[in-house]
């Protein structure tokens, strides 16, 4: 099976191989024989263990046509109710986001600005619509939305199973799944009057107790001839440990409107 992998990166998965101290790489296996897509989806959603809190540590890289950055990054998720993203740079504290499910805000020390409002930033960095279960499971390798009431096709290509939707829809999602535990490998979210396509890859996946959870993620959005990258490696990972979450604009920031 080729491993989906963004920027030649590569990885071969074993059992019991273990990684930073934190968990286990989880073993993924080629997709040889078919599976309904219900079985498949129903055996990914297993995938999404309870918790209530979650840390994750790391380098965060976003490039575009106009920059190249590669930042420290902490996400402090609690669950369905908040998401807190500290920015480092040389270990310095430069930028801070707190996510609820009824808006996003954000305060950014490089030029002390501040803002509160929708969403809108993060479908812009990502590439598609993006609200806050979205992007909770985005960072846990889940698929963005709820399928329940939709009808699937599953196909084999490439040594993964491929959902797709059997209706033609005007924005239309593509899933990608090995095949031993129904990880999630690649989403394809296309949208069919507009030229604007996101890709999100997650090369590897590693058990923490009874946790699973990506060791990276990898997206690259595409609208026209514009393209970003944004790839998030996880360097260090938590559950159910107490959050210390705060956020209280500095005084003197600008608030600002996007």
């Amino acid at each position: 099976m080729k491993k989906i992998a963004f920027l030649c990166l590569t990885s071969l998965l074993f059992i019991s191989c273990k990684k930073g101290g934190e968990g286990f790489l989880m073993r993924e296996s080629d997709a040889t024989k078919s599976k309904t897509a219900l079985v498949i989806l129903n055996d990914h959603a297993k995938n999404a263990q309870q918790f209530k809190t979650v840390s994750l540590q790391g380098t965060a890289q976003y490039k575009d046509e106009f920059e190249n950055r590669k930042v420290g990054i902490e996400i402090l998720i609690e669950k369905d109710k908040q998401i807190q993203i500290n920015i480092r740079y040389a270990d310095i504290p430069i930028f801070k986001a707190l996510i609820t499910p009824d808006n996003l805000k954000y305060y950014n020390k490089l030029n002390e600005t501040a803002f509160e409002g929708g969403f809108d930033i993060l479908t812009h960095f990502v590439g598609t619509d993006i609200n806050f279960n979205r992007l909770q499971n985005l960072l846990l390798g889940q698929v963005l939305d709820s399928q329940n009431n939709k009808e699937f096709i599953a196909t084999i290509e490439e040594g993964l199973h491929k959902i797709r939707s059997v209706e033609q829809e005007e924005l239309q999602s593509t899933y990608f799944f090995e095949d031993e535990n129904s990880l999630l490998k690649k989403e394809s979210i296309e949208e069919l009057d507009s030229n604007r396509k996101v890709t999100i890859s997650y090369p590897g996946y590693q058990k923490i107790k009874h946790f699973i959870v990506p060791t990276e993620l990898n997206i690259i959005g595409e609208e026209g001839e514009k393209t970003i990258n944004l790839d998030i490696r996880y360097r260090k990972v938590s559950f159910n440990e107490d959050l210390h979450l705060n956020y209280s604009v500095p005084k003197g920031y600008k608030m600002i409107n996007l």
